[in-house]
């Protein structure tokens, strides 16, 4: 005797074929199709036209046709929404004409089991479910079983899916990249748990206290899949009515950077000759007496006046993004006080009522200047460049400030 979920199934199918319908022959018809030996025997055929799988391809795109995947893993306790973690369905592509076999196979019985864990299990109970005269229950379970059976004979991958090199011991490999579909749908599911009611949206929005709160996860984005026709792509899908949520995924905000002080000598500790090193390639090239094709003229002199002014402001700015810490950092350093003057502003006040502090600035760079070219070039200055370098560098002292 059929189990009555079986019985409610069939009669409701064949209810609403009967519907408006008044010729008795095709009353007839319809009573014929849906008697369960001739359903049963007719849907068992359509089976193979669907596949069912957990990480269906046509995700990526609807024609995409591959072998069909069926993972499994064992649960993990880290937290994560992951194969094996949760109990996903299975999902299935194919003919939508044949999507009533898989409604079939998912029915649960009375036992609690469905009628595909029973096929599987090739137990006694469904064996008296599908006991007719003209089919044999062997020929029915192979052919309600093709669902679960891959459409090629050997591993089948399609270039109309995502791929990407991975590496490995001997190389890379190119794996196709699959949608685990089921997993896809639960992230839905427990999103919508996770979602605010109406009434608590609305007592946040009134400024009314609820003892419970809230959680909520902003910033959601929906793709959608196959468009107008989500059944085009698969069973869940369709059940979704083609839209899935992407979570949030962009790079962090990073706090900016702390700035690191100097501890005991500004040019020392914070400024760097290889920084500016283009800019002392040019000035070598336009002081260097081996370079005899360059002209000791107005314009040469020009340049080289331009490019202290250029390395030193670049230093001066280096210098004025100490003076956004807290007022009062260089008590902890041993700089010496001309520096602090310059470089921390609990000392604006003898900053700008004074002119000490800047003479010895101005002496520092100038030497700081000359012993980088001579670092990096290995070259010594003539002392008409070097008068020229710490005149330069006084003319533009009120920028120190």
């Amino acid at each position: 005797m059929l189990d009555e979920v079986i019985k409610a199934f069939l009669l409701e199918r064949k209810n609403a074929k009967l519907k408006g319908v008044t010729d008795v022959e095709q009353i007839q018809k319809i009573e014929n199709t849906f008697h369960p030996e001739n359903w049963l025997s007719e849907a068992a055929k359509r089976a193979s036209q669907l596949s069912l799988v957990s990480h269906p391809s046509k995700f990526t795109h609807p024609s995409a046709k591959t072998s069909s995947i069926i993972f499994e893993s064992t649960f993990i306790a880290d937290g994560f929404l992951r194969s094996g973690n949760v109990d996903s369905e299975l999902d299935v592509f194919g003919n939508a004409a044949a999507m009533d076999v898989y409604k079939f196979l998912s029915l649960t019985l009375a036992d609690g089991k469905t009628v595909l864990a029973h096929l599987e299990e090739n137990t006694d109970f469904i064996q008296q479910q599908f006991k007719f005269a003209s089919i044999s229950f062997d020929e029915l379970r192979d052919n309600f079983l093709a669902i679960k059976q891959d459409k090629f004979s050997t591993v089948h991958t399609s270039g109309q899916i995502k791929q990407v090199y991975f590496p490995v011991d001997d190389g890379y490999h190119l794996l196709s990249v699959l949608t685990p579909s089921g997993l896809m749908f639960k992230l839905k599911e427990r999103l919508y748990t996770i979602r605010p009611t109406k009434e608590i949206r609305d007592a946040e929005k009134n400024n009314v206290f609820d003892e419970h709160g809230f959680d909520e996860l902003r910033d959601l984005t929906i793709i959608g899949f196959g468009g107008t026709k989500p059944q085009n792509i698969s069973v869940l899908n369709s059940k979704n009515y083609g839209e899935a949520y992407l979570l949030l995924s962009v790079p962090p905000s990073l706090k900016p950077r702390d700035i690191q002080p100097p501890s005991s000598d500004f040019f020392k500790n914070s400024i760097y000759p290889k920084l500016y090193k283009a800019s002392f390639n040019r000035f070598n090239y336009l002081v260097n007496p081996e370079f005899e094709h360059v002209k000791n003229n107005i314009d040469n002199r020009d340049e080289r006046d331009d490019i202290i002014c250029a390395v030193i402001d670049n230093v001066i700015v280096r210098a004025w993004a100490f003076r956004q810490i807290d007022a009062g950092w260089s008590n902890k350093t041993t700089l010496p006080h001309y520096q602090k003057v310059w470089l921390d502003n609990a000392f604006t006040e003898e900053r700008e009522n004074s002119d000490e502090w800047s003479e010895k600035i101005v002496d520092e760079l100038a030497r700081w200047f000359i012993s980088s070219y001579e670092k990096l070039h290995k070259q010594i200055l003539a002392s008409e460049d070097l008068i020229r370098i710490k005149s330069t560098i006084e003319e533009n002292r009120d920028n120190l400030l």
